[in-house]
């Protein structure tokens, strides 16, 4: 095999694989494009998945023709100049490859106009080269449209996902831009339809409160520090708005999304006492950092950053959660932080005898096995007596057990009609996945019924599981079929009862009285596969009384 030079057209489409994978990589890069030429507004359309097209509009500085086509180059930046300058990035991009590898492997029409010029100026390019251009005409700023995605490397086309999966993973990623960036406004359009719409917001919080809603919003507790070289302002949600999965878990590094590392973990770990098993906290870092004190220039999508001194940082964000669980705004600078939070208390909350009707049809002996259940340890575990051993029940698990057997013995789950609708309002790209599997959740019993562009209406719920979600407030297990079928595409019916039936069980941390403990072990040892959890947890411990009876020397 003999050594070879590649042609030139191989070598652009072998480059544009590192930066665009999908066409939310192609909005990303546009859209910090026009965050970089300092848009205040930025217009994105996706059709097709943004595979058939996409476009990204703004009101930027815009490129004269010679820049335009110097900028379909690669590595023509103006950004950086010298070797020095990658020590202090400021901009989002810098690598000058975005725009030659979205031409690569695309057809791609470019309009801009500079602020200064009276006239727009167009170019058309199919696979890199250059097919068309003149004068046009345009308001100051740039458009960038993008037909027909890896049209000549099809064997990349192959592995997209469907239209509307690539569509909801890019309305994820534009969630997460703007977020980071509140003071521009945003126009998102989507298969024709008005995704969102964000006029500019004076700070994070009130794009987060346009993003998830007013009341979500509220819910949040803001801290401020501020150290040399580190700025942090964040956002902690309180335990009781945990998620089931990490999805609003976010770090903003100076406007830039990045990858939480183990930042995440830091939060994690101050609150992992307080959030029941299989919890995460939501909360939103905004971290503005020294230039100098962190490399950017680590990943080709920019996904990931390097902090020069990251026990500092980890430190900074963990200080900042225990200040937030703590319940105060602190600022660093003005008051010293405690070292650690107080344990939680010891006597949890029952709850009002009118509520304990968890298990309400549960009989107390299963036939042919007798068997006596001896108390609850550490409101998480239920102690249960057998002729053969003791078994040390996982309250969670075996409760999760009963009901995803409900629901799945029933199949046609009857719903239960709430006496009042309740409201509830997601970030885009959840709400268009609730709208698609909707039909699949009325199936269980879930009555949601689309009310504006992020809205619902819940009219009715599992009647199984509706007492005791209405205390909950029915959006966790929304929420966890919404990521699934962001992550995924189409959902089985399945998942969606055993996210439904996860979310609905018992908490590990809740206290049950003696008559509720032994309703559960009934009902958990009348299930089909008493042995694990839907998800395939075990839900028992077992110990053979001669297996205790060798541990203490008496066999």
């Amino acid at each position: 095999m003999r050594i070879r030079k590649l042609d030139e057209a191989l070598i652009r489409r072998i480059a544009a694989g590192e930066v665009v994978e999908r066409p939310g990589s192609v909005i990303k890069e546009l859209v910090e494009n026009s965050l970089d030429a300092n848009a205040k507004t930025i217009g994105v359309n996706i059709r097709g998945g943004g595979v058939d097209f996409l476009s990204v509009a703004d009101d930027g500085e815009g490129m004269s023709p010679e820049e335009m086509h110097l900028a379909v180059e690669r590595h023509t930046t103006s950004k950086i100049s010298r070797e020095e300058d990658l020590l202090s990035i400021t901009t989002l991009g810098f690598r000058g490859e975005a725009l030659a590898a979205i031409c690569a492997v695309s057809r791609v029409r470019i309009v801009s106009r500079p602020r200064e010029s009276d006239e727009a100026y167009e170019l058309l390019l199919e696979g890199g080269k250059l097919v068309g251009e003149g004068p046009t005409a345009r308001a100051p700023g740039t458009t960038v449209e993008v037909r027909d995605l890896f049209y000549n490397t099809p064997a990349r086309r192959k592995f997209l996902r469907a239209p509307k999966t690539e569509a909801r993973y890019a309305l994820r990623l534009l969630r997460r831009i703007a977020l980071a960036h509140p003071r521009i406004r945003f126009a998102v359009h989507s298969e024709g339809q008005n995704a969102f719409s964000l006029a500019p917001a004076q700070d994070p919080l009130e794009r987060i409160a346009q993003l998830y809603g007013g009341a979500f919003a509220k819910q949040l507790i803001p801290v401020e520090m501020e150290e040399p070289g580190y700025r942090l302002r964040a956002f902690f949600g309180p335990p009781e708005l945990s998620r089931p999965t990490r999805g609003e878990q976010f770090l903003f590094l100076s406007g830039r999304p990045v990858q939480l590392g183990t930042l995440g973990g830091a939060v994690e770990d101050v609150y992992r006492r307080y959030l029941p098993r299989g919890g995460h906290p939501v909360f939103f870092l905004y971290l503005d950092v020294d230039p100098f004190l962190v490399d950017v220039n680590v990943h080709p999508q920019k996904h990931e950053v390097r902090f020069r001194n990251e026990a500092a940082v980890r430190d900074l964000v963990r200080r900042a959660a225990l200040a937030a669980l703590g319940g105060r705004i602190v600022s660093l600078a003005q008051e010293k932080l405690p070292q650690d939070l107080p344990a939680p208390p010891t006597e949890l909350p029952q709850r009002p005898a009118e509520e304990k009707t968890l298990f309400p049809s549960a009989r107390l002996h299963q036939e042919g096995r007798e068997w006596r259940v001896l108390g609850q340890v550490r409101a998480s575990y239920i102690l249960v007596e057998t002729e053969e051993a003791l078994e040390i029940v996982d309250q969670h698990v075996a409760h999760e057990r009963v009901l995803f057997e409900k629901l799945h013995d029933n199949r046609e789950v009857p719903s239960h009609l709430l006496l009042v609708p309740q409201p509830l309002e997601f970030p885009p790209d959840v709400a268009a996945a609730l709208r698609e599997v909707a039909p699949k959740l009325r199936r269980l019993g879930v009555l949601l019924e689309p009310f504006g562009e992020r809205g619902f209406l819940l009219r009715g719920w599992p009647a199984p599981l509706v007492d005791w979600q209405a205390k909950k407030g029915f959006r966790e297990p929304l929420e966890a079929a919404a990521e699934r079928a962001l992550r995924g595409g189409e959902v089985p019916l399945e998942e969606l009862w055993r996210e439904i039936a996860c979310a609905g069980a018992i908490k590990a941390g809740e206290a049950l009285d003696p008559a509720e403990q032994e309703a559960l072990i009934a009902e958990w040892k009348n299930t089909k596969e008493p042995a694990r959890c839907p998800h395939g947890r075990p839900i028992a411990l077992r110990i053979p009384w001669e297996e205790l009876a060798r541990r203490f020397g008496r066999d």
